[in-house]
C-alpha cells in the first residue's frame, strides 16, 4: 500500500521535506460522508452497439436508488450511448471523439453524491476476446454458462453466466472447469442441461452454441469450495486445453497457451494472473491465504433472498481492478511459470476470492475416488500487460513467520468472526513492517464493529475495509429486467484528529528511549498502511544497520516501520552551470 497523502510527522524539518507532509493545513474541518456511491465494473472496453451492465450501490442510506447518466445526459443519447433504469449501457453505433465516456449513478437520497465509471467506446466487430463466440475448437478462459440461467418476470428477463475456466481429464473423459454458480445454477441444475459459449450475457439472454452438459458439482454450503464440472461435447473445446491470454512472453503477441500441468501451492505476495470473461488476461498477487471469508449467493439469477456461505483456506489476491463480475470461473496461474493455484468464484470491489486448486480438484473426484487433472503443457511465464505505475515494494515472508501468524489466525478466528461486521480473516504481509506476517481482517465498509486489535499475541492485525463478497457472476437484461446486485462503494479513510493526539502521546512517551538506538534516524506520528484509520508511531531505521526490536505497539498504537537510508539536507553540491541533482 502506498502512504496516505495526509500524515502528520511532529519531528524534524528534514523530515518534512522527507515525505512532504510539510504545510499549514488542518482536516479538523473533515467531515466523512454518510452517504457513498460506487459503479462497477470501474473500467470497461464496449465495441459500439455492445452492451454492458453496470452495478452501483449506496451505502450510508436505506434509499440505494440510484439515477444514471452518460457524460452528465440522463440516459445517455446516441453520440455517447444510452444506459437504462437498471444500468444496461448501450453504446453509440460509432466511436465518439474522445472514445471514453463516463458512466454515472447518482443517489436519489442525496444527488450531490454519485460515482461513475469509464467506458472505452472500440470499433464496431473489436473488443473482448474472451466474450466472443469462437470457432470449433474453442480456447478457454471465454465467456460461458448455463443456459437456464435465467429468471422471466412480468418486468422482463435477467440472464447469468461467467467464465469456462480451464479444461480437466478424469479418466478418458475431459470436462470444463468453472463454479458453481456459473455452471450449476448454485445448486440448481440437473446432469445434462446445456453449458453454452458465449454465455447468455453476451448473447442478450438467447443461447449460444453448445460446448458441454453439466455433470458434477462440489455442494456449496458443504464443500468449502464453489467448482463444478461440465463434459464436453466431442469437437467443440480445444483438447489440449489453452485458455485465452496465458501465453508465453516469447511471442510479439499474447497467444492462447495451456497452463503447466503442474499446480502450485498459494503463497503471500506470489504472482498470479488469470484470463476471464470481462476484464480478460490480468496479473496481480495474493495479498492473503488460510482466510475465512464469507460470501453472498442468490438461489436465482439476480433473484430469490441472498444466503451466505462461509468458507475457509481460501486465497484473496489484492487490487480492484484484477477481476469484477462475469469472471468467475477464471482458472488463476502463478504468472512466472503458468502453474494452476487456484479458482476464482468472487470479490468485493477492492479484492478477489478463489479457491485452492488443490480443495477444488478434490471436491470433483468420480464415486471411484478418481480426481481430475488440469490438461497442461510445460511451465512458461505469462505475457502480464504492462503496469502504468510502479509496483508496490513486496519482500517474501518465510515459512516460519507465515506459520507464526497463522497459528495465532486459528487460535482467533472463531471469536473474530463473531463480529457481524468481519467478512473474512485470513494471513497476508504487513505493510507497516516489511518482511512480518499479519492476521488480515476483512470488516464490511460503513458497518459499525467491536474493538480491532493493534496485535494478536505479537503479530500484528492488517484491516481492509471492504463490501460483501458476493460471486463473479455476469448478468443481462433484455426488456426492463429486475436490477442486478450491488456492489458496495469505496470511501477514503484518515486517522481523526483525536487519534492522531493518542498516537502523539505514545510517541512522545518513548521518543527518547527510541532515538537512543543508533539506527533510529527518527521517530514521528502517521498513518498506519495495516488500518489506515489508525494513526501509528513511525519509526526510521537505517537500512542494513542492526537495531533493537522495535515493538509492535507502544501503548496500545500501532507502529510502522520504514527503512532507509540516512537523512541528509537537499542542497546542491554542483558549481558552474544549473544542473539539479536529485540524490
Amino acid at each position: 500500500m502506498k502512504m496516505r497523502s495526509w500524515c502528520w510527522l511532529p519531528i524534524l524539518l528534514l523530515l518534512e521535506a522527507l515525505t512532504g507532509c510539510g504545510g499549514s493545513g488542518s482536516s479538523s474541518s473533515l467531515t466523512p460522508s454518510s452517504i457513498s456511491v460506487t459503479v462497477a465494473p470501474n473500467n470497461s472496453s464496449v465495441p459500439a452497439v455492445k452492451t454492458q451492465t453496470f452495478v452501483a450501490t449506496v451505502t450510508g442510506t436505506t434509499n440505494t436508488a440510484v439515477s444514471w447518466n452518460v457524460n452528465g445526459v440522463a440516459g445517455g443519447n446516441s453520440t455517447v450511448g444510452t444506459i437504462s433504469a437498471f444500468g444496461l449501457y448501450t453504446a453509440p453505433v460509432s466511436v465518439p471523439s474522445p472514445p471514453n465516456v463516463s458512466v454515472n449513478a447518482v443517489s436519489q437520497a442525496d444527488p450531490s453524491k454519485s460515482g461513475s465509471a469509464t467506458v472505452t467506446i472500440l470499433p464496431p466487430g473489436t473488443g473482448n476476446v474472451n466474450q466472443a463466440a469462437q470457432s470449433f475448437p474453442i480456447k478457454l478462459g471465454t465467456s460461458g454458462g448455463n443456459d437456464k440461467d435465467l429468471t422471466t418476470a412480468s418486468t422482463g428477463t435477467t440472464c447469468c453466466s461467467g467464465t469456462l475456466g480451464a479444461l480437466v481429464t478424469r479418466g478418458s473423459t475431459q470436462f470444463i472447469l468453472s463454479t458453481n454458480h456459473v455452471l450449476a445454477r448454485r445448486d440448481q441444475a440437473s446432469v445434462g442441461e446445456p453449458i453454452t459459449q458465449p454465455g447468455l450475457v453476451d448473447t442478450n439472454c438467447n443461447p449460444g452454441q453448445l460446448v458441454a452438459n453439466f455433470s458434477q458439482a462440489a455442494p456449496l454450503k458443504t464443500s468449502n469450495v464453489d467448482a463444478a464440472l461440465a463434459a464436453v461435447v466431442p469437437g467443440a473445446v480445444d483438447p489440449s486445453g489453452p485458455v485465452l491470454g496465458l501465453g508465453d512472453v516469447g511471442g510479439s503477441t499474447t497467444l492462447p497457451a495451456p497452463p503447466a500441468s503442474t499446480l502450485a501451492t498459494p503463497a503471500i505476495n506470489l504472482s498470479v494472473a488469470k484470463s476471464g470473461r470481462t476484464t480478460g488476461l490480468t496479473c496481480g498477487s495474493i495479498g492473503t491465504i488460510n482466510a475465512t471469508v464469507q460470501v453472498d449467493f442468490q438461489p436465482g439469477c439476480n433473484s430469490g433472498t441472498t444466503f451466505t456461505v462461509a468458507f475457509t483456506n481460501q486465497i484473496v489476491v489484492n487490487g480492484s481492478s484484477f477481476s469484477a463480475s462475469g469472471d468467475s470461473g477464471s482458472l488463476l496461474v502463478t504468472s512466472q511459470t503458468a502453474q494452476p493455484v487456484g479458482l476464482l468464484f468472487g470479490g468485493s470491489t477492492t479484492n478477489t476470492v478463489a479457491n485452492p486448486i488443490q480443495d477444488v480438484l478434490l471436491a470433483l473426484k468420480d464415486s471411484a475416488g478418481v480426481t481430475p487433472t488440469v490438461v497442461g503443457a510445460g511451465q512458461h511465464p505469462i505475457a502480464c500487460p504492462a503496469s502504468g505505475s510502479a509496483p508496490a515494494q513486496q519482500v517474501s515472508l518465510s515459512e516460519a513467520e507465515v506459520s507464526r501468524a497463522t497459528a495465532v489466525m486459528d487460535q482467533h478466528t472463531g471469536r473474530l468472526m463473531g463480529d457481524p461486521a468481519v467478512l473474512g480473516v485470513g494471513v497476508g504481509a504487513s505493510a507497516d513492517r516489511l518482511g512480518e506476517a499479519a492476521v488480515v481482517l476483512y470488516l464490511e465498509r460503513g458497518r459499525p464493529h467491536g474493538p480491532i486489535p493493534t496485535e494478536l499475541e505479537g503479530v500484528r492485525t492488517k484491516i481492509i475495509r471492504t463490501d460483501r463478497f458476493h460471486i463473479f457472476g455476469a448478468s443481462g437484461q433484455i426488456a426492463s429486467a429486475g436490477r442486478p446486485e450491488s456492489v458496495a462503494g469505496v470511501s477514503q479513510r484518515i486517522p481523526s484528529e483525536a487519534e492522531v493526539g493518542r498516537a502523539t502521546a505514545a510517541k512522545d512517551k518513548h521518543v527518547s528511549r527510541l532515538m537512543g538506538d543508533p539506527a533510529v534516524l527518527g521517530v514521528g506520528v502517521g498513518a498506519s498502511d495495516d488500518n489506515p484509520e489508525e494513526a501509528a508511531v513511525v519509526v526510521f531505521l537505517e537500512q542494513g544497520k542492526s537495531h533493537a526490536p522495535v515493538p509492535v505497539q507502544l501503548d496500545g498504537v500501532r507502529t510502522k516501520v520504514v527503512t532507509t537510508d540516512r537523512f541528509r539536507a537537499y542542497g546542491g553540491n554542483k558549481s558552474g552551470h544549473r544542473t539539479c541533482a536529485l540524490r
